[in-house]
C-alpha cells in the first residue's frame, strides 16, 4: 500500500507560525540564555549581603539592632527595586523592558500634514482633556474653493500647488500647540486647543487675510501664473452639553456645508444680476 504524501498547510508570507513543508516541521529554535541580567542580579544580591555583613561586623552590640535593621532593609529594598522594575532594565525573563514609543503620525504625501485618522484621534484626546479641565476645544473645517475648475483650466499640477499653498497658509497661521491635518481632497481640519468662539473667529480672519495677500505660484505652459485661493470654513466649539467628540466634528461639518451652499447661492445671484 503506497504511503500518503504529507499534508501541506498554506501559510501567508507574514505569518508568524512555523512553515510546514514536505520535509516536515523545522526544528524549533530556543532563545539564547541572556547571561547579562543574571550576572547583574547576582552582583546585586552579593552587594546586599556584603552591606548587611558589614553592618553586623561594625555594630555587634544589641542596642544598635534598630539601626542595623534599617540599613539592612534599605539595602534589600534597593536591590528589590532594581530587580523588579520593568522600565529601562531587564525583567525576570532576561528580556530588556523597553518603554513603548508612540508611532509618529502618517503624513499626507502632497502637503506633509497629518491625515484624518490622526486628526480624529487627537480630537478625541483633547476633547476628553478639556472636558475634565472645564475648558474648550474648537474644530475648524476648511474647504478650498473651485479646485475642480483650477484642475480643468490649468492642470492637476496647478491644483496640487494650490493645495500645498493653502496647507502652508493654514499651518503657518495656527498656534504652536494647535493641530492641522488634511482630511480629504480639498479639505483641511484645525484643532484650536483651549479656544473659544472669539479665538476661532480671529484664526479664520488671519487665515483669510493671509490668503488674500499671498498667491500660489504655478507654471503653466512655461510661464508663471499666480492663483489666488479662496476658502469656505465651518466651525464648532465644545461645551458642557456636548458629551462626544464626534458631535463637535459633525457640527463643524454641518456648518461647513451651510457655508458652501451659501457661497453657491451668492455666486448664482451674482451671475444672474
Amino acid at each position: 500500500m503506497a504511503s500518503r504524501p504529507p499534508r501541506l498547510r498554506l501559510v501567508e508570507p507574514d505569518s508568524t507560525g512555523p512553515l510546514i513543508t514536505q520535509e516536515g516541521r523545522p526544528p524549533e529554535r530556543r532563545a539564547p540564555i541572556a547571561f547579562g541580567p543574571v550576572v547583574v542580579r547576582l552582583l546585586t544580591v552579593g552587594w546586599s549581603i556584603t552591606v548587611i555583613a558589614a553592618l553586623f561586623d561594625a555594630f555587634a552590640a544589641l542596642p544598635q539592632l534598630p539601626f542595623m535593621t534599617a540599613m539592612g532593609m534599605t539595602a534589600v529594598l534597593v536591590a528589590g527595586m532594581f530587580a523588579l522594575t520593568r522600565e529601562g532594565v531587564p525583567d525576570w525573563r532576561g528580556d530588556p523592558a523597553v518603554k513603548p514609543v508612540e508611532a509618529p503620525p502618517t503624513n499626507d504625501l502632497l502637503t506633509d500634514l497629518p491625515t484624518f485618522n490622526y486628526f480624529q484621534q487627537r480630537l478625541s484626546d483633547e476633547f476628553d482633556r478639556t472636558r475634565r479641565m472645564g475648558k474648550q476645544v474648537s474644530v475648524v473645517l476648511i474647504d478650498v474653493n473651485n479646485l475642480t475648475a483650477v484642475n480643468k483650466e490649468y492642470g492637476v499640477k496647478a491644483g496640487d500647488e494650490v493645495l500645498r499653498h493653502v496647507a502652508r497658509a493654514v499651518d503657518g497661521t495656527r498656534r504652536y500647540n494647535d493641530v492641522v491635518a488634511r482630511l480629504g481632497d480639498d479639505e483641511f481640519g484645525v484643532l484650536l486647543l483651549d479656544c473659544a468662539d472669539e479665538g476661532v473667529r480671529a484664526f479664520i480672519d488671519r487665515l483669510e487675510d493671509r490668503l488674500a495677500k499671498e498667491s500660489a505660484l504655478v507654471e503653466v505652459a512655461g510661464r508663471a501664473v499666480s492663483l489666488w485661493a479662496g476658502i469656505c470654513s465651518g466651525t464648532a466649539t465644545s461645551s458642557p452639553q456636548i458629551t462626544r467628540a464626534d458631535d463637535v466634528l459633525e457640527s463643524a461639518m454641518a456648518d461647513l456645508n451651510h457655508a458652501k451652499q451659501d457661497r453657491e447661492r451668492r455666486r448664482r445671484l451674482w451671475l444672474s444680476a
